[in-house]
């Protein structure tokens, strides 16, 4: 469609003008918008974002009558911007906005007991740092070993060792991890 069909059209019927425009070219702009908003936006906000699109183009064309030429340049430019100026909004705050009025929210509760729960918390990632630094294959040993369950045959499969090699290593990072524990003062 050019602009002047789209004129012609809109000195017959502005509603028939819109609505056509609407037709031709509401896939073109929907894929402009879901491609960038995909990762931030619901469906929601990106079939909104369509509609803002589409009513800003009427308003420019209602406001302005010398163009000429596709109209097709001037929507993508639309829908590129609009959906630009909606990602930022969405992105500039990372955070997410509880309601305090859905239901599901109501049903939070903290833990029983707080401090008991910070204190596992920050021993869980002092544990985690300590096991990090023991360096490969040692860390994915204990890891497996420890937090997965897995045996010493099943862990030599991962680490490309034998599980002899598997359990020795176990051992050794054992004593060097409950030393690394023992210096922070951490018992577990």
């Amino acid at each position: 469609m050019t602009h002047e069909e789209y004129r012609n059209l809109s000195t017959k019927s502005k509603e028939s003008a819109q609505r056509t425009l609407f037709e031709e070219y509401f896939n073109y702009v929907y894929t402009i918008v879901f491609s960038r908003l995909r990762t931030c936006a619901s469906r929601e906000d990106i079939e909104e974002c369509v509609g803002e699109v589409f009513a800003e183009i009427y308003i420019y064309y209602d406001n302005s009558k010398d163009l000429s030429g596709d109209v097709s340049g001037f929507v993508g430019t639309i829908a590129r911007r609009k959906s630009s100026d909606i990602f930022s909004k969405l992105t500039r705050s990372k955070q997410k906005i509880i309601s305090l009025d859905d239901e599901e929210t109501v049903n939070i509760k903290a833990p029983d007991d707080i401090e008991k729960y910070i204190e596992n918390k920050e021993t869980h990632s002092a544990l985690m740092n300590c096991i990090e630094l023991l360096g490969e294959p040692d860390s994915t040993i204990i890891i497996q070993k420890f937090f997965y369950m897995r045996s010493a045959k099943e862990i030599s499969a991962l680490v490309s060792l034998t599980p002899e090699a598997v359990r020795t290593r176990l051992s050794r990072a054992l004593k060097k991890l409950r030393k690394e524990l023992t210096s922070m003062n951490i018992t577990l």
